[in-house]
């Protein structure tokens, strides 16, 4: 091999311009192989555009799948996918397919949200787009003449990075209060970005809800989407992908739309408490029991192991019939140690908490909120489901049960919004996490809630109407109900 490529390749076929594709092929190859898309408009004029720069070497024995979102261009009126190999070594292919995407109604809630309009006064930026960046960091913002949706992006490069984060913005949006709506973007990234909507109340204050990270991309383009709620109390939206660490994200394709959530049997609240803070079993334990109640509590065993006053608690919760989860053994960041020090922490916990309270123990609560593809496969190994930090509602469509998404209960989390929460699990029939820490009078740190507002809360779920389940029971009812 000098230069060039080879490729086997089916011949142009119709399609329509702007219009999403999902193009998919099996393989086999001892090299890593690229795919490129052929577009053809009306005078056969053909424009090429790279669909997945690398594709990983396969085997000889086992095919593989390869599946790609393709979007045409303005001018496309034909189009063929090139799977070819450009280097010394071997490519088999076959059981090629290019379907069209069912379109999804797109309501134009952001401005210019293909980024292909030009500000009229800084041809460095999109019309309507702006940038943000605080903390201590490097952050280059480039407006890029190549996209997913058209031939513009935007992109974020981090470095020297201690504080902080950065991303592209828009103006704040109304949207409709009570409402539900889906998010999505088109991203390429080396790192892990993050997904906020930023709430600006009525009150002028403001609050944040995190959705679900994407995932690392590479070089190819990836569809990130997920769903946020607007409060009652809440008079703007902001929504957009930031980066925070050193690494790069480029985006394009920015949309909201409206979205609705399809339903369980009926809707579900789990009340969880992490770390086993030793005050609940006065402040918590009788109430629960007073409304008959059962919650998950999940245990850090280094504060409780080897204690006997601690040890006692972590039992009355258990014979009161409340579920007994693991939150570790010390608390750790679980991405930043090695795969046997997080068997270590995930193993133990779960041994020695079964070994105290005479019942299994199947799930696992992060501590941090911190975890990425590798610590959820060793979860696997020792739970049935991992409840992270992930803000939001469980859903038919979005329920991964090593994904667990949850509600956080804080010092500035009214017993109003509580109530909300709930009403919408009610009303939706989707099944809501509570997390609450210590439940304290005074004193409260930063997760903790004041006794008094627990008290109203447990008082009015005891009335609402739904149902009240551990964290396994809604999940072994839930799961049955899946596709």
């Amino acid at each position: 091999y000098k230069s060039g490529d080879a490729k086997w390749y089916f011949d142009p076929i119709q399609v329509e311009p702007n219009t999403d594709y999902t193009f998919t092929d099996y393989y086999k190859s001892n090299v890593p192989t690229s795919i490129v898309a052929m577009s053809l408009d009306a005078s056969n004029t053909p424009t090429y555009f790279d669909v997945q720069t690398v594709v990983e070497i396969s085997t000889s024995t086992d095919w593989k799948q390869e599946t790609n979102v393709v979007r045409t261009l303005s001018n496309t009126k034909t189009l063929t996918i090139l799977h070819l190999i450009d280097k010394n070594g071997w490519l088999e292919t076959d059981n090629f397919s290019l379907t069209k995407n069912e379109q999804i109604p797109v309501l134009d809630f952001i401005p210019n949200n293909s980024l292909e309009i030009v500000s009229p006064t800084n041809n460095k930026l999109p019309a309507g787009w702006e940038k943000s960046k605080w903390g201590n960091n490097k952050a280059v913002f480039q407006y890029l003449n190549n996209g997913y949706n058209g031939i513009h992006s935007v992109k974020i490069t981090m470095s020297n990075y201690k504080s902080g984060d950065a991303k592209w913005t828009t103006k704040p949006l109304t949207l409709e209060r009570g409402k539900d709506f889906r998010f999505s973007v088109r991203y390429k990234t080396n790192t892990i970005p993050h997904a906020v909507v930023e709430y600006t109340k009525d009150d002028g204050s403001q609050s944040y809800f995190g959705m679900q990270d994407p995932v690392p991309s590479g070089t190819g383009w990836q569809l990130y989407s997920d769903v946020f709620s607007v409060p009652q109390n809440v008079k703007t939206v902001a929504v957009f992908m930031f980066i925070s660490n050193n690494g790069w994200v480029q985006t394009d394709d920015y949309h909201i739309t409206p979205y609705t959530y399809p339903e369980f049997d009926k809707g579900r609240v789990t009340i969880v408490f992490d770390d086993g803070f030793e005050q609940n079993i006065t402040s918590v334990l009788p109430v629960i029991d007073k409304y008959n109640f059962k919650v998950t509590n999940c245990y850090t065993t280094q504060f409780v192991e080897g204690l006997p006053e601690q040890e006692a608690t972590v039992i009355k919760f258990a014979d009161s019939g409340h579920e007994t989860c693991s939150h570790t053994v010390t608390h750790p960041d679980l991405t930043t140690l090695s795969l046997p020090q997080i068997d270590q922490e995930l193993s133990r916990s779960q041994n020695y908490l079964q070994n105290l309270v005479g019942q299994p123990v199947t799930d696992f609560s992060t501590p941090l909120g911190a975890y990425n593809a590798a610590v959820n496969g060793e979860i696997k190994k020792y739970y049935q489901a991992h409840r992270a930090t992930d803000e939001g509602f469980n859903a038919k469509d979005n329920l991964d049960p090593y994904r667990l998404r949850l509600q956080n209960m804080m010092p500035s989390t009214t017993v109003e919004q509580f109530q909300e929460w709930v009403n919408k699990a009610k009303q939706d029939k989707t099944w809501l996490i509570v997390l609450y820490h210590a439940i304290r009078s005074s004193n409260l740190e930063e997760y903790d809630t004041y006794k008094t507002d627990f008290d109203k809360e447990m008082a009015w779920l005891a009335t609402s109407g739904i149902s009240v389940q551990r964290m396994d029971n809604a999940l072994t009812e839930i799961k049955s109900q899946l596709p």
